[in-house]
C-alpha cells in the first residue's frame, strides 16, 4: 500500500467492486457483512456466566470491529487514493475479463445477501444451523429473523426515551438562560473543522508509534507475539472460574506397546527438530519423521483417508522445503542471547501444554457430535460408503469447490519452485557429479504412479482414495522427474501446460456440481 497509490484513475471498475467488498469487511449496512456484525455484537453482550468473559467479549467486539472499519478505510484510501503510484516498474491497468469475473460474483452476492438475506443465505443457513444443532436436517429451528430492519424493540424505545429528556432538559436550560458569549466562536465550521484534523493527525500518530514498536522486520518477533496472544486468549476463560462444568470422561483407545513406541519416536523427531534447526536439512528430515508419525496414528484410529493425505502431503511439504533450502545457507546463524532462548523455551512450553490440555479435554469429556447422521446417510443420500470424501464432494460442495482454485494455486507454487519458473538469482552449478540413480528410478515410478492415481481416483467414493489423493500420486511422480532430471529434460518429452489442466479440472467440477444440483431439483 507504500507504493500502489492512486489507481482509482486507472482501474476503475476494480476500486467500485473493491471498495464494496471493503465496505462489508466493515460492517456498512445493506451489506452482507453489517448482518454478521449485527450477530456478532449481539452474542458478545449477551449474557455470560464467566463474569470476566462478560467484560472482555463486549470490548473485544468493539474494538475488532473499530480495527476492521480502520483497515478497510485505510486499504481504500491508500491504494485508489492518495496521490500517485510510485515506483512501479509498468502502468497500471484493469486485469481480464475472466480474472475479475470472480470477484465480480462476490461482490454481487454481497449485495445480494446484505439486501435480501432471508431470500438469498437463509435456506443455507438453515440447514447448517439443523446440522449443528440436530445433527441433521428438517429439525425445528429456534426463532430467528433475517432482515436489514429488525423494527422498534424495547432498547430503541429506552435509547428515544432517554434522547428525549436530554433534549427536554437542553431546551429547559436554554429557555431559562441566555447562551454564553463566545457560543458561536466555540461553534465555528473552520474552527471545528481545524481541531478535527488535528485529532485525526494524534490519533495516526499514535498508531504509528505502535506500528513501529512492534513492526521490526524480524519474523521471529511476529511469531513471538503471535503465539503469546493465543496462548493469551486461551488462559482467559480460566481466569474467572473455570471453563465450565467438567462433563464425564469418554472411553479411550487402549494404548499399546505399538503406538507407544511410535508416540515416542514421533516426540523423539519433535524434540531432535528443535534441538537440530541450526542443521536445515538434518532438522527437515526429522520434521518428516513427525509426518510419519502422525500418519500411523491416523491409520491406529481407523482414518485411512486422512493418513494417505497426511502421508502424501508431508512428502509434498518435504519436497518443496527441500527445494527452498537449495537456495539457503546449510546451516543458520545461531541464537544470540540465553535470555531470548528461555523466553522462546518457556513460550513453546506453554503453548503445547495448552494445545496437548485442549486435546485431552476434548478427547474425553463426552459431547453430541453430527458424525452418526453421516454415517447413516453416508450410502443414502450421497451414494457413496467412503464417508469422508462423501463429505467433502456433497455435504460440502461448495466449500471444496471453493477450495479447489486454492489447491490449485499451491500447486502451481510447487511447479514454481521446481524450475518451472526460472530463478532470478541462479545458484553456481555444483561440481559435485549427479546421481544416476534417481533420473532411473524417478522414470521407472512415473507409470506405476499414474496406474496407482487412476486406482485410487476411481475408488474413492467407496473405499480410501478419491481425487484430492490421486493428484497428489500424480503431482509427486512429475515433480520428481522434474527434481530427478532436470527442466530440459522433461519438457522435451512432456509438451503440454499444466494450467490448461486445471481450467479444465475447475470446469468440470463446476459441471459436475451444476449438472447435480439442477438433477436434484427436479427429482
Amino acid at each position: 500500500m507504500r507504493k500502489l497509490n492512486g489507481l482509482w484513475k486507472y482501474m476503475p471498475v476494480t476500486a467500485v467492486l473493491r471498495t464494496v467488498a471493503a465496505g462489508a469487511m466493515a460492517g456498512v449496512p445493506l451489506l452482507n457483512g453489517f448482518l454478521s456484525k449485527e450477530m456478532f455484537f449481539t452474542e458478545a453482550v449477551g449474557g455470560h456466566d464467566n463474569a470476566l468473559m462478560s467484560v472482555l467479549l463486549p470490548v473485544g467486539a468493539v474494538v475488532a470491529g473499530t480495527f476492521s472499519v480502520a483497515y478497510s478505510v485505510r486499504f481504500i484510501h491508500d491504494v485508489f487514493f492518495n496521490g500517485e503510484p510510485v515506483g512501479l516498474p509498468k502502468t497500471p491497468h484493469e486485469p481480464p475479463r475472466f480474472m475479475r469475473l470472480p470477484v465480480e460474483v462476490l461482490v454481487l452476492l454481497c449485495v445480494l445477501v446484505g439486501l435480501f438475506p432471508a431470500l438469498v443465505i437463509g435456506p443455507l443457513l438453515a440447514v447448517g444451523a439443523q446440522a449443528a444443532l440436530f445433527g441433521g436436517p428438517y429439525a425445528p429451528l429456534p426463532a430467528y429473523k433475517l432482515a436489514i430492519w429488525h423494527g422498534f424493540n424495547c432498547r430503541c424505545d429506552e435509547l428515544g426515551g432517554d434522547c428525549r429528556r436530554r433534549a427536554a432538559v437542553l431546551r429547559a436550560a436554554a429557555a431559562r438562560q441566555p447562551a454564553p458569549a463566545g457560543a458561536a466562536a466555540r461553534l465555528d465550521p473552520q474552527r471545528r473543522a481545524r481541531g478535527l484534523r488535528v485529532l485525526h493527525h494524534d490519533k495516526l500518530n499514535a498508531a504509528r508509534g505502535v506500528t513501529d514498536a512492534l513492526e521490526n522486520g524480524s519474523l521471529q518477533r511476529y511469531l513471538f507475539l503471535l503465539v503469546a496472544v493465543a496462548v493469551l486468549a486461551g488462559l482467559v476463560p480460566h481466569l474467572g472460574g473455570g471453563s465450565g462444568a467438567a462433563a464425564a470422561p469418554a472411553a479411550g483407545t487402549p494404548l499399546t506397546f505399538s503406538v507407544l513406541v511410535v508416540w515416542l519416536i514421533g516426540v523423539a523427531a519433535a524434540v531432535g527438530t528443535t534441538l537440530a534447526y541450526r542443521r536445515r536439512l538434518l532438522a527437515l528430515l526429522l520434521l518428516g519423521a513427525v509426518g510419519l508419525a502422525v500418519s500411523l496414528a491416523f491409520v491406529y484410529l481407523s482414518a485411512p483417508d486422512l493418513a494417505l493425505t497426511q502421508l502424501l502431503v508431508e512428502m509434498v511439504t518435504i519436497i518443496l522445503m527441500m527445494l527452498a533450502l537449495y537456495w539457503l545457507p546449510a546451516e543458520s546463524p545461531r541464537e544470540r542471547g540465553r535470555t531470548r532462548l528461555a523466553r522462546d523455551l518457556l513460550l513453546s512450553l506453554g503453548a503445547g501444554a495448552g494445545v496437548a490440555a485442549l486435546s485431552y479435554s476434548l478427547l474425553t469429556s463426552g459431547f453430541d457430535s453430527i458424525s452418526p447422521y453421516f454415517l447413516r446417510t453416508a450410502v443414502a443420500e450421497g451414494g457413496g460408503a467412503n464417508v469422508v470424501n462423501v463429505i467433502l464432494v456433497d455435504y460440502r460442495g461448495y466449500d471444496t469447490m471453493a477450495r479447489s482454485p486454492c489447491s490449485h494455486r499451491r500447486r502451481g507454487d510447487l511447479r514454481a519452485a521446481a524450475g518451472f519458473v526460472p530463478a532470478r538469482r541462479p545458484r553456481p552449478p555444483s561440481a559435485e557429479p549427479r546421481s544416476q540413480f534417481l533420473p532411473l528410478v524417478a522414470r521407472l515410478l512415473l507409470p506405476m504412479a499414474v496406474l496407482v492415481s487412476l486406482y485410487l481416483f476411481l475408488r474413492g467414493h467407496n473405499a480410501p482414495g478419491g481425487g484430492f489423493i490421486a493428484g497428489l500420486v500424480l503431482a509427486l511422480a512429475l515433480i520428481l522427474q522434474y527434481v530427478a532430471n532436470g527442466r530440459a529434460w522433461v519438457e522435451q518429452r512432456l509438451r503440454t501446460d499444466f494450467r490448461v489442466w486445471i481450467g479444465a479440472g475447475l470446469l468440470i467440477a463446476g459441471a459436475a456440481g451444476a449438472a447435480a444440483g439442477c438433477s436434484a431439483r427436479r427429482s
